[in-house]
């Protein structure tokens, strides 16, 4: 192993490792650790500085949503936009722990159809969340469901990762729906499999108490009453946000500016009074800074990391260590250990390095390229990565403050046995050899 594939190992997993036990901040473990990693692998200040200059672009705009995203849904909840759906699924629903998680899974699909992982979190966790408090389901157990299921569209053609892969696939017309009929059978097992999940997950949650609302009680209680409420806004704070999510998709601007149009126009529909508006931002702005940061910091790791050539000697270390004896599995075995490794790459990394030079090995025991470019496509461990995955941040923020680490302590055993079925079952019905 190389001295940069050294330090690279060292530094990710020290940054995990800090990150779980709760020793040092996000702050400090996105910034300071992976300075020192470019320095000890004798970087200059002028190259750090260009590390850093490179992966802060790729979280900037994640950075700019939060700004706007977080207070867009914050004023949707103090107006009871969300109050209103759950008191008509209170009234019209015979609700038990099994029926709201499943109801997740639904949700997730649904609101994840724009391929935008951050998108989905800003909208189902939000709406569920009460929910879940009311029959006392571990808010953890709604992070989980929805980062689970949104796995699933991750094949669909507009969604990023089936571009990135796409872009590896040389010869093939149109990859992109290539790669989304190849999968279309296994993202529909996928679905089934969260739906499972979601049943285990409820009866486990019953027995530790969470239960049903009991009939006798009066729905409309379980509302709080709060003078920010704006009833008679419903139908119009319904249709902006759809219209919102609408836009995200087809509007040509970034998805920061049409969360700040749709900020402007909802404080100022629902309370125009400027000095509440004040207020108002005040207190999301208290709410919201550690989460834009930890966000935005995050590209310090994944700018040394990518520019510095330690992921590069990391990815070519990994292919070393593997048998010869065992080349035509090479693809299974990343694709089963996906989930754990996944601690250590972020997207465009797994998607640009990594799986290129296992096609490469590969392609030299008869594997075409699309198999291993489609086994390696679905990676659910990029849902417990905040390098990979960002976007946990805002999702633990939105889930009632859930630790970062408690969140990944409960989901890493569930995603990676869903990825472990997932690449099984993807081999025995032809789709990944």
């Amino acid at each position: 192993m190389s001295y940069t594939a050294i330090i690279g190992f060292a530094m990710m997993i020290l940054i995990t490792t800090l990150l779980l036990k709760k020793k040092v901040s996000t702050l400090f473990a996105f910034t300071i650790i992976p300075i020192i990693g470019a320095f000890l692998i004798g970087a200059s200040i002028p190259e750090i500085c260009g590390y850093i200059n490179s992966g802060l672009g790729k979280t900037r705009d994640l950075m700019f949503i939060i700004f706007f995203s977080l207070p867009y849904f914050s004023v949707m909840s103090e107006a009871g936009l969300f109050d209103i759906m759950v008191e008509f699924l209170l009234k019209h629903t015979r609700l038990s722990v099994t029926v709201i998680c499943i109801i997740t899974v639904l949700v997730s699909l649904i609101t994840e159809i724009d391929g935008s992982v951050t998108s989905t979190y800003l909208v189902t966790i939000p709406m569920m969340l009460p929910l879940y408090k009311k029959l006392k389901i571990d808010p953890k157990v709604l992070l989980l469901l929805c980062s689970a299921t949104m796995c699933a569209l991750f094949v669909t053609p507009w969604n990023g990762r089936t571009l990135r892969a796409a872009t590896l696939l040389e010869g093939i017309e149109s990859p992109q729906n290539y790669i989304f009929m190849k999968m279309l059978p296994m993202m529909l097992i996928y679905i089934a499999l969260c739906i499972v999940l979601a049943v285990i997950l409820a009866r486990i949650q019953i027995k530790k108490g969470a239960g049903k609302v009991s009939a006798d009680v009066d729905t409309q209680t379980m509302i709080q009453a709060s003078e920010l409420k704006r009833p008679k806004l419903f139908w119009f704070n319904l249709i902006w946000t759809v219209l919102l999510i609408i836009g995200l998709s087809v509007v040509p601007c970034p998805d920061y500016f049409v969360f700040a149009i749709g900020l402007i126009v909802s404080l100022s529909v629902n309370y125009p009074d400027l000095k509440l508006q004040g207020s108002l931002l005040k207190k999301y702005s208290q709410e919201m800074y550690s989460t834009a940061c930890a966000v935005f910091l995050s590209g310090v790791v994944v700018g040394v990391l990518s520019e510095s050539g330690m992921m590069d000697a990391m990815v070519d270390f990994l292919i070393r260590i593997i048998p010869g004896t065992m080349g035509p599995w090479v693809y299974l075995i990343i694709a089963l250990f996906s989930t754990p490794l996944m601690l250590i790459f972020t997207n465009d990394i797994w998607q640009y390095a990594l799986v290129p030079i296992v096609a490469g090995v590969s392609s030299k025991f008869g594997i075409p390229n699309e198999i291993v470019v489609l086994t390696l496509l679905m990676n659910m461990g990029a849902m417990i990565s905040p390098v990979a995955q960002p976007q946990i941040y805002l999702a633990c923020d939105l889930a009632d403050g859930t630790e970062l680490a408690d969140y990944v302590k409960f989901s890493f055993v569930p995603l990676w046995i869903l990825s472990v079925l997932w690449v099984v079952i993807g081999y025995c019905i032809g789709v990944f050899r």
